[in-house]
């Protein structure tokens, strides 16, 4: 199935990538800062009332009723199903797992996003983007290094939801053909916010008011993250910009170690190393080729 035809801006399209791997982040050390006292479904019902409060108004400021109307309800619906069930896994790989593990296990998410655009939009997988993402896997193999992980609940249900990730990235790619970026986001929060309120029922924990903070960061950064999100994948092919995340990988492992003690050995850096070089080829070859 062939994506709509549109401009093909990659430069562009990595830097509103670089602004949703920074919002990730903040919202990775907030849900850890919450995850003590609060489960996933807890910290998730706590961002999506953040983020309603705070789309609403930009929504209605920023194109009116325009923005909260839409004509693709199941299309927004269906998206958000399935982005609810990712956030879910990676909440709960925050809590369960050092801030590298749960990000390696996540950066296999580029690499199912790029089957999938290749499968769904007829994206060409060039030799340069297959050697980028192969080189990404590789480095995250490296620090992961399979067998040293523990095959356990919370490793599970956070490749699941990096699976889900990169299912709701393709399907923001398909909406950006006639949904605005403000208009995905708002539905994101307000569907979200009625999913984790069904499943969390009357039993979510009250926060302490010593925990505001993180969760207006959480909230927030959630805005900013699939904001920046959906502006990366409406101007830029998928395969081209979704490999930028695996910068996240070695940033979160320096944020465990200095925040957390989590420890940063030779592996960590190596693959990082590998990484960020892999992501590197990928902004220069897409800027030499157009593509």
């Amino acid at each position: 199935m062939q994506g709509p035809s549109r401009e093909n801006r990659p430069i562009l399209g990595v830097i509103w990538m670089l602004g949703a791997i920074a919002s990730f982040a903040s919202m990775q050390i907030s849900g850890r800062e919450l995850s003590s006292d609060h489960d996933a479904l807890d910290i998730m019902l706590y961002r999506t009332i953040v983020g309603v409060v705070l789309m609403l108004p930009i929504a209605l400021a920023f194109g009116g009723v325009a923005n909260i109307t839409t004509k693709r309800p199941l299309g927004h619906l269906i998206r958000n199903a399935v982005h609810f069930v990712g956030q879910y896994g990676w909440f709960f790989g925050v809590a369960h797992l050092t801030m590298a593990d749960v990000t390696a296990l996540n950066s296999v998410m580029p690499i199912f996003g790029v089957v999938l655009a290749v499968m769904f939009f007829g994206e060409r997988p060039t030799p340069a983007r297959l050697t980028v993402i192969l080189c990404g896997f590789v480095g995250v193999l490296i620090v992961v290094r399979p067998g040293m992980v523990p095959i356990e609940l919370a490793t599970g249900i956070t490749i699941l939801g990096a699976l889900c990730y990169a299912v709701s990235v393709v399907m923001v790619k398909a909406l950006t053909s006639t949904e605005p970026a403000l208009r995905i986001v708002f539905y994101m929060m307000a569907m979200q916010f009625v999913f984790a309120l069904v499943l969390v029922g009357g039993d979510a924990t009250m926060p302490d008011p010593s925990e505001f903070l993180w969760i207006i960061v959480v909230g927030i950064s959630g805005l900013t993250a699939h904001y920046c999100m959906a502006r990366s994948v409406a101007i830029a092919d998928a395969s081209v910009v979704m490999p930028i995340s695996f910068l996240s990988l070695p940033f979160m492992a320096v944020v465990g170690l200095i925040f957390y003690d989590e420890g940063l050995d030779p592996f960590t850096l190596g693959g990082g190393g590998l990484i960020l070089a892999a992501t590197y080829l990928n902004i220069i070859w897409s800027r030499r080729r157009g593509a």
